[in-house]
């Protein structure tokens, strides 16, 4: 043992002890950090993330290493990341590590971190002798094995025991992923040490971790442990290299940008293990095509490529390739590569302006061409070809004040095309200074950066040839006024051309080239006269101007033309009037009516009309009627003495503003007006046509009357042919028994559902009557019905054709009137003849003069008693004379005379 040393020298090291203590604490947060970290550090694993921003200027440090190879520092945005270089397995103890930074001038800080593993916690005796109290095996930490292990197969990876095997012989299981699930057979268990094998190589990138249940069972099959969840994680290994996310990077950069301005970036991914050292990528740029000058840097830790000059120049080199290298490992020694290319295109600008092909040009042109391109100003330009940067703009700037000329430029050659745009006049101008500029359609960038307009000029010089050309008439076209209905000859004006050359009129003639309506007449000394009397409003003339051309020639044959524009004037030469001469008024309402005043001189000003009411031949008319003018080309009239209806004329005065008077004649009409406005139908004027309703009327009144007069003859002739002797009427039945079952009232006889009863009277027996109807199955009374609602003008045929209703069986067999004799008819005769007779007895008798059906006809008919001398009183009734007497009754066959005599009433 030592001896201890003098309490003089020990007071002097506490004093010291003191001094550096603050500065310990000081310096405590910079120099020294203790960290904890996982017990087992996987290799490429994060480790841990320090802040040394005390220690040295974040942005001076260019370098950060450690003197663990274990080990290594990357550097972040904002820190430092500590990263594992193998799989590393914390001690008991805390793990020392030196970091050591650089800045730019070489300066050095050492900083010291202690690594703690998480598991060497500092508990307390009681927690100690808990801990030893409970101490088991039974639960494992989960555990690693490495990817790609190249050792010999099977390897252990771990133990796992349980303290009951101290108690009972325990066999150990597993089941699980790897075991008995995909991918069988990759790890095994000794039942009776449970040690855990496994068998194959592993892929992290296809397993990351294996999810095992551990079994602990005696022989006997007791579970003395409760199953355990067994977590296998695969530690990475750097197996995989970084790839770019695409095969060719593209990017476009604008020519002369400045240094620094950012070009693209690249991108490049790995399968390891993400947020590892293993994926921690690096780029950089191995080669530029062409290589010099260089002009392009990539940022190593996000692969942005920026410019390193504001010389690129698209004209120079329009293309630019980049081989870049993506590494993993933060670029280490031992990392894992790949390369990847980008291609860069540089866009155009416009830092050329156009130039000219020459310092100037000239040209020639003929007087009195126009239309024609005189000269072709080639440009060049370095820009991009059919660009804005390239295509050329060209103007006149200076010379062009009469606007001859004219620039354009031609989208195939980018030349300047010069033409002249309308003809010269050599005797006016024989020679042009034209500048001529040209510029792009877009702005020059010039190499400061500043936009300007580029424009660059040119002289051109153009000049302008003579040419003999024909006579001008001065001025080229003449407007001259003229009143219309001048007489014949009245001299127009004077209209000469020059020529050119001579500044005189000497030999010219003139000739008409166009008079429409041949009014006029050239003399050859340019005088023009009237050939015809001109007329203001003459429809030929559109806004009264008459134009015309003539041809003036030249000794030599050269020929000009003019052109003579006559500006027709209105003269006052008919009188105004009014514009209607007929007007209706109301008699309540409308009491006034409003009538303009027209006058054929339509430029005649109407502001001085003057109008009144004459009533030099009538004083009365003054009283009766007002004449107020109400505008310069309107009059109203007013009913001022509540005159009665009826038609009026009255005259009305108007004068002119050259004095002359017109005496218009107004008819009036006056009238009642239902609606105020309008006169009542018929109370128009005799002139007034009928309308078509009236005539419409007309036209239906006649046929009512003729229909009238016809159904009033029908009954005529009905009447007379009851007077006579009492009998049967002629639709004998003619061995055909008749049933009228019923006279029942029903409904009006026009209805198709009325049954017709059919009356037969017996001669023999005065007022007595056996009547009944005919009835085979419903039919024959069903036609009956049919034949009874035919329309009303077949049924007034049948009445001309029966002459009244005097019709026969036999008439209509063709025999005329002639009486039924003993011959025998046919049940189809009979038929037809009672459905024809029966309807015309049944609209005659069933109309009355109100168009209303017999009242009479839908009564019952009652006994009347023997020996009636009226027989039936029906409307109906058919009463004939002696001569129609039914004595064809008495000559029936047996069997029907038998059924007659039953019928008969004794």
């Amino acid at each position: 043992m030592g001896s201890t040393g003098s309490p003089k020298g020990t007071l002097v090291l506490y004093c010291c002890l003191a001094l550096l203590l603050p500065l310990v604490v000081i310096g405590k947060s910079c120099h020294k950090r203790e960290i904890a970290v996982p017990h087992e550090i996987l290799t490429g694993s994060l480790v841990c993330k320090v802040k040394l921003h005390k220690c040295l200027d974040f942005e001076d440090v260019v370098s950060a290493e450690t003197n663990n190879t274990d080990f290594a520092v990357v550097r972040t945005d904002s820190h430092y990341a500590i990263y594992a270089l193998k799989h590393v397995s914390m001690p008991g103890h805390p793990l020392p590590l030196e970091i050591i930074l650089r800045d730019v001038n070489s300066k050095e800080n050492t900083v010291l971190v202690n690594l703690v593993s998480e598991n060497e916690n500092v508990k307390t005796r009681f927690a100690r002798e808990i801990l030893k109290r409970t101490k088991r095996r039974w639960r494992p930490m989960p555990f690693t094995v490495q990817e790609n292990y190249r050792g010999p197969l099977p390897y252990i990876v771990n133990q796992v025991q349980s303290d009951t095997q101290l108690q009972y012989d325990i066999v150990y299981s597993i089941t699980g992923q790897g075991v008995d699930q995909t991918p069988l057979g990759l790890f095994r268990m000794d039942e009776k040490t449970g040690d855990l094998y496994i068998t194959e190589i592993v892929d992290r990138e296809q397993y990351a971790s294996f999810q095992l249940m551990v079994y602990a069972k005696t022989v006997d099959g007791y579970s003395p442990e409760f199953p355990l969840d067994l977590m296998v994680l695969v530690e990475d290994d750097n197996d995989n290299a970084p790839v770019f996310t695409e095969q060719t990077f593209c990017a476009e950069v604008l020519e002369h940008s400045k240094a620094g301005t950012v070009v693209g970036r690249v991108n490049a991914t790995d399968r390891d293990e993400p947020k590892s050292l293993h994926t921690i990528l690096r780029y950089y740029l191995v080669r530029q095509i062409p290589p010099s000058p260089v002009m392009f840097t990539i940022n190593p830790e996000y692969g942005i490529i920026t410019t390193t000059s504001n010389m690129i120049d698209r004209e120079v080199l329009d293309h630019y390739t980049l081989i870049i290298e993506v590494r993993d490992m933060d670029g280490r020694i031992g990392c894992l590569s790949s390369t990847g290319t980008m291609s860069i295109t540089v866009l155009d600008n416009n830092d050329h302006a156009p130039a000219f092909t020459k310092q100037s040009y000239q040209t020639e042109v003929s007087e009195n061409e126009s239309g024609k391109v005189i000269l072709r100003i080639p440009v060049v330009d370095n820009d991009l070809v059919n660009t804005p940067n390239w295509r050329a703009v060209f103007s006149i700037t200076q010379g062009n004040e009469k606007g001859f000329f004219n620039i354009t430029t031609d989208p195939k050659t980018n030349e300047g095309l010069l033409t002249v745009i309308k003809p010269i006049n050599y005797e006016e101008d024989k020679r042009f200074l034209l500048q001529v500029g040209v510029a792009n359609e877009v702005s020059l960038i010039t190499p400061s950066g500043t936009k300007s307009k580029g424009l660059t000029t040119i002289p051109v010089t153009v000049i302008v040839l003579d040419v003999d050309e024909g006579p001008e008439c001065q001025p080229r076209i003449k407007e001259v006024n003229l009143q219309e209905n001048q007489t014949i000859g009245t001299l127009v004006t004077e209209y000469k051309a020059i020529d050119p050359e001579t500044k005189n009129s000497n030999g010219i003639k003139y000739s008409k080239l166009s008079d429409p309506l041949n009014w006029v007449t050239v003399g050859d000394n340019g005088r023009i006269s009237t050939a015809k009397v001109l007329d203001y409003e003459a429809n030929e003339v559109p806004n009264h101007k008459y134009n015309m051309t003539f041809l003036a020639t030249d000794q030599s044959g050269k020929t000009g033309t003019c052109t003579l524009v006559i500006n027709l004037q209105d003269r006052d030469e008919h009188q105004p009037g009014l514009s209607r001469s007929a007007i209706t008024i109301c008699k309540m309402g409308r009491t006034s009516a409003t009538v303009d005043i027209v006058d054929k001189d339509g430029s005649i000003d109407r502001s001085t009309y003057r109008v009144k009411l004459d009533d030099s031949k009538d004083p009365r008319l003054s009283a009766q009627w007002n004449v107020v003018q109400e505008g310069p080309s309107s009059i109203k009239i007013e009913d001022a003495g509540n005159n009665d209806n009826g038609e009026y004329s009255l005259p009305v005065q108007i004068v002119d503003q050259q004095g002359r008077i017109s005496v218009d004649i107004v008819r009036i009409l006056k009238c009642d007006c239902p609606d105020s406005l309008n006169c009542a139908e018929g109370r128009r004027g005799g002139s007034a046509a009928l309308g078509g309703l009236a005539i419409l009327i007309m036209v239906l009144s006649a046929l009512l009357f003729a229909a009238l007069m016809c159904l009033l003859t029908a009954c005529l002739c009905g009447a007379g042919a009851g007077k006579g002797k009492l009998g049967f009427p002629d639709d004998a039945a003619q061995q055909n028994l008749i049933v009228t079952n019923t006279e029942a009232p029903g409904a009006d006889v026009m209805d198709p559902n009325f049954k017709v009863p059919v009356h037969i009277i017996k001669p023999c027996v005065s007022g007595a009557s056996a009547g009944g109807s005919y009835d085979q199955n419903g039919q024959e009374m069903h036609q009956i019905e049919q034949n009874l609602n035919q329309s009303t003008t077949k049924i007034r045929e049948h009445l001309i054709t029966a002459g009244g209703g005097g019709q026969t069986l036999q008439s209509i067999r063709g025999g005329g009137h002639q009486r039924i004799d003993s011959s025998r008819h046919t049940y189809s005769d009979w038929h037809s003849f009672m459905n024809t007779h029966i309807g015309d007895k049944l609209y005659m008798c069933g109309q009355s003069e109100e168009q209303q059906h017999g009242e009479d006809y839908v009564l019952p008919y009652n006994y009347e008693g023997r020996g009636s001398a009226a027989g039936s009183v029906g409307c109906c009734s058919d009463l004939r004379g002696e001569d129609d007497r039914m004595d064809f009754l008495n000559q029936l066959e047996p069997k029907f005379r038998t059924l007659a005599e039953v019928c008969a009433k004794k």
